[in-house]
């Protein structure tokens, strides 16, 4: 049968996943610790043929596909020993009848499910301390809740419960309990807006019991949760402590490890998104060059053509001018011929020549009608076929015109289509680079959290000072009870003098034990002072990350913005100068407009926590004030360049922005 069974395909991305984590697991020594989650796992077979990668400790099952916890076939006598079981973000319905085998389970997650109902059987999970079953479909909570006598933490908002079990009250280690208290019937409304105490002290009224702050009962859960971690020592007390010790610098170096993984995880991540803002501002370039070539050619074949057009209309106006010359020229030269002959005709009086003129007349009106003819018809062929290509010349040029604008329209139309494509295409990507770097910011915001709850746990556990406190605690209880005892027993035999011997043994282990209690909470406020002194130190070094950050970005400046930062002053745009310091010798430091005066060290500046009086002078902000010894009266100047002055024969001007570095 196989480890895990799928209803549908998985992504590649869950497929390598599943892959290296069941690598991880079958590595030695990491038996402990099992993460599927995410997997898109709809099944979970934990039988006889996957026995080896079976954990031990936690098992971390969330955001899969899962219908139930276990098949049929598949006992929970295999899971027996897990402490941490995170089902959250699945498909479960309803949980394993016989869950109560799992008796050293401490933590159960099934938020985000969709139970309709919890089993009775969960009564016998008798070391669980953390039970959520939020975002569920549970609409009431079995008696059986009230046997857990570990629990601290319960979760059961966003379900449809409005009665919560009497029994409940028998839970007097419950800390934290979270509900709806709108929809709420028993207890009260009133009640549950209260909180967990005024509900624990309403149950414990209900069921006449007396009540009593859960920090009166965490004692011994915590000492059984240690006695179980510690029982199977063969060593002693010295080489479990020592163990332990070093367990927990180990644990130590590896929470060091992890936040420098995750710091170097970080660098990575800006490095991509910095490479992706870079892509996307060239494919963003490119496309507007491509867009402007474009648009270049459009004009170029635009105006060629229309040059052509023109070119082409000049010489059809140049030949029908010629033409009509021509004809003109023509019917001149025929009148001029007709003219001469009119003349010479006249110039004949002979009345021999009369008949040969009369002939010659006739013949030569007849060639005269001839030749108009043929010259009218000549015309109206030449008229007509300057017309018939005067229409064709013009019929291409509009069918030249047409194809140009369509192919002008068809181009207008692909560009912007591709515009639309690429805007949609890099809206998108933006949209999933922004989506990947939430989720990491969450999740990062999130394992810090949880690193830091548990690793406040782990100290106040395993810290060896506040354990032998607690033991020297006990001894000092049990000399008490044996005293007492035995003063019972003195007191039958009236023996004044033991009884006095007694009273002062008691007086003196009464200051003790109150000694001890005072080392106690004098330890728990120490390690409460540890502990935030590595929170400010871990505060202080990501500050100067950002700031190195911050800084190395300044110095990637381009050399045209800091050529123009050099060359822009109060002058350049027609501004008066910029009144002088009186004290610039002996001036200090520089913060923005802030100048700040040593005092005694110039001649002409004003004495040591004094004002010169200029407009604007303010006090030195707090935080200049503790990090440098700087007085703290500042002088800010309108229009004066920023600039470090040091106190020395010369004066050395830097720029403001290595003033930062030098602050923090």
């Amino acid at each position: 049968m196989p480890l895990f069974f799928r209803k549908r395909k998985p992504s590649e991305e869950a497929r390598k996943r599943l892959e290296y984590q069941m690598c991880l697991a079958k590595e030695a020594g990491a038996d402990d610790i099992l993460d599927i989650s995410k997997c898109e796992l709809s099944e979970v077979n934990w039988g006889a043929n996957a026995p080896q990668i079976c954990p031990t400790q936690v098992l971390i099952v969330h955001t899969n596909h899962l219908t139930s916890l276990l098949p049929k076939s598949c006992s929970l006598l295999s899971l027996v020993t897990i402490k941490v079981l995170d089902l959250h973000d699945n498909q479960l319905s309803a949980l394993p009848d016989d869950i109560g085998q799992l008796t050293a389970l401490q933590v159960l997650n099934v938020e985000r499910n969709q139970l309709t109902y919890l089993p009775r059987s969960i009564g016998g999970l008798t070391q669980l301390q953390t039970l959520d079953v939020k975002d569920n479909k549970l609409k009431e909570l079995p008696d059986t809740l009230g046997e857990l006598r570990s629990l601290r933490t319960l979760d059961i908002s966003e379900n449809e419960i409005q009665r919560l079990p009497q029994l409940l009250a028998h839970v007097r280690t419950l800390e934290t309990l979270s509900l709806d208290a709108s929809s709420m019937i028993y207890p009260p409304q009133e009640v549950c807006s209260a909180g967990t105490q005024a509900i624990q002290q309403f149950l414990c009224k209900e069921s006449g019991l007396e009540y009593y702050p859960p920090s009166q009962y965490l004692l011994p859960v915590l000492e059984q949760d240690g006695a179980d971690t510690s029982r199977d020592s063969p060593d002693g007390p010295t080489g479990r402590v020592s163990r332990e010790e070093a367990e927990w610098q180990n644990r130590f170096s590896d929470y060091e490890k992890r936040k420098e993984q995750k710091m170097l995880e970080k660098l990575e991540f800006e490095r991509r998104l910095e490479l992706g803002q870079r892509e996307h501002a060239q494919l963003l370039q490119q496309s507007n060059n491509q867009k402007d070539e474009i648009l270049q050619t459009v004009k170029e074949e635009q105006s060629r053509l229309e040059q052509g057009l023109s070119e082409h209309q000049r010489h059809l106006d140049a030949e029908r001018q010629r033409l009509q010359e021509q004809l003109k020229q023509t019917e001149q030269n025929i009148s001029n011929r007709i003219q001469r002959l009119l003349q010479e005709n006249q110039s004949v009086t002979s009345a021999e020549y009369m008949g040969g003129f009369v002939c010659s007349r006739i013949r030569m009106e007849q060639l005269m009608s001839i030749t108009q003819e043929e010259t009218e018809n000549l015309r109206r062929r030449e008229i007509a076929s300057a017309m018939q290509q005067m229409l064709t010349e013009s019929c291409k040029n509009r069918l030249i015109q047409m194809a140009y604008e369509s192919q002008r329209q068809s181009l207008v139309q692909q560009t912007c289509s591709s515009m639309a494509e690429m805007d949609e295409r890099f809206q998108q990507i933006l949209s999933w680079q922004q989506m990947d770097q939430n989720k990491a910011i969450s999740q990062i915001l999130q394992e810090s959290a949880m690193q830091k709850a548990a690793f406040e746990a782990l100290q106040v556990k395993k810290d060896l000072m506040h354990r032998q406190i607690r033991n020297q605690i006990k001894l000092i209880e049990t000399e008490l009870l044996q005293l007492t005892q035995l003063e019972v027993k003195r007191k039958a035999l009236d023996t004044e003098a033991l009884q006095e011997m007694i009273s002062e043994q008691r007086w003196a282990l009464s200051s003790l034990l109150r000694q001890l209690l005072k080392e106690k909470a004098r330890r728990e406020e120490e390690l409460r002072e540890i502990l935030t002194e590595l929170e400010a130190k871990s505060e202080t070094k990501q500050e100067n990350y950002w700031l190195i950050q911050y800084q190395r970005l300044l110095n990637q400046k381009p050399l045209s913005l800091k050529l123009q930062v050099r060359t822009v002053g109060p002058h350049r745009f027609g501004e008066p100068p910029a009144p002088r310091c009186p004290a610039e010798d002996s001036c200090t430091a520089v913060w923005g407009r802030v100048c700040v005066h040593a005092g005694s060290g110039g001649q002409q500046g004003p004495p040591a926590n004094t004002c010169c009086g200029r407009d604007g002078c303010g006090p030195l902000p707090s935080t200049m004030r503790t990090r440098t010894s700087m007085h703290a009266h500042t002088h800010r100047h309108t229009h004066t360049c920023t600039r470090l002055h040091r106190h020395a024969p010369t004066c050395t001007r830097k720029h403001t922005l290595v003033l930062v570095l030098v602050f923090f």
